[in-house]
């Protein structure tokens, strides 16, 4: 598939602004010191593998889940070596599809990340070390997705989807300090999994788009499989499309 960057490009996405992607969509997590008697959690790891079979990072990836529903989450990325190469720590106090965040991507020393009010979002991000921080407030809608967020979202809806149910979604950008129009939908079932695309809403955009995939194992809801461009500068500065698949602890 070609590079989602090329989509964002058609859209006028700028590189640095492109925050759109499923891994961090989609990715909670949370570190194991959160877990307490009323909690409980999961951990799991993704390894991105770009098109020459080089993988390109690990995602360690942890999940602190109160009462039934997700309540924090943090992801740790490692570059090849074992450096650290960016987080993303989420929490969801307004409900799982509104997921306020703080990203950084150390190598690019780029950051975004998005506050859910009662009747607000606000939306920042700071391109470089020397920029001020922009900013943004959108009004809250009930079909606005945040953050990880997207990912808590197909779960929740994740049989709806499999019987064919389309969700049309406000995706809100904090690196581009706006909200897109996007769409959810099933492409197959295999057994017992579900392949699942995100892709831009408008049908006339969508001829010339590229799209995101992704897999999900109905049995578990675990997601398994995400295809499109990542969501981190590599060492060249460039958002290369990668493959990650994703192992949990038994």
């Amino acid at each position: 598939m070609e590079s989602l960057m090329n989509f964002m490009g058609f859209c006028g996405f700028h590189k640095k602004f492109t925050r759109f992607d499923l891994a961090l969509l989609f990715l909670i997590v949370m570190m194991p010191s959160w877990f307490g008697t009323e909690a409980h959690g999961e951990t799991f790891v993704g390894r991105a593998i770009n098109a020459k079979g080089i993988v390109e990072y690990v995602e360690y990836h942890t999940v602190k889940y109160e009462n039934g529903k997700v309540s924090e989450s943090q992801t740790i990325y490692y570059d090849a070596n074992n450096n650290k190469i960016g987080e993303l720590i989420s929490e969801y106090s307004f409900g799982p599809q509104f997921g306020s965040y703080d990203f950084r991507d150390i190598r690019a020393q780029h950051q975004d990340g998005a506050k859910v009010a009662p009747d607000t979002i606000w939306l920042y991000r700071k391109q470089n070390p020397e920029d001020d921080i922009e900013e943004k407030y959108l009004a809250k809608a009930e079909n606005q997705i945040v953050g990880q967020g997207f990912h808590q979202f197909i779960v929740h809806n994740l049989e709806q989807i499999a019987q064919g149910k389309i969700f049309h979604i406000q995706l809100v950008l904090p690196s581009r300090l706006d909200q897109y129009e996007f769409r959810i939908r099933k492409r197959k079932i295999s057994g017992d999994t579900l392949y699942i695309r995100l892709e831009i809403d408008n049908w006339l955009l969508r001829m010339f788009a590229p799209h995101v995939d992704a897999e999900y194992d109905l049995k578990t809801r675990h997601l398994l499989r995400y295809e499109g461009v990542s969501n981190l500068e590599d060492a060249s500065g460039n958002h290369k499309n990668v493959t990650i698949t994703y192992s949990y602890e038994s």
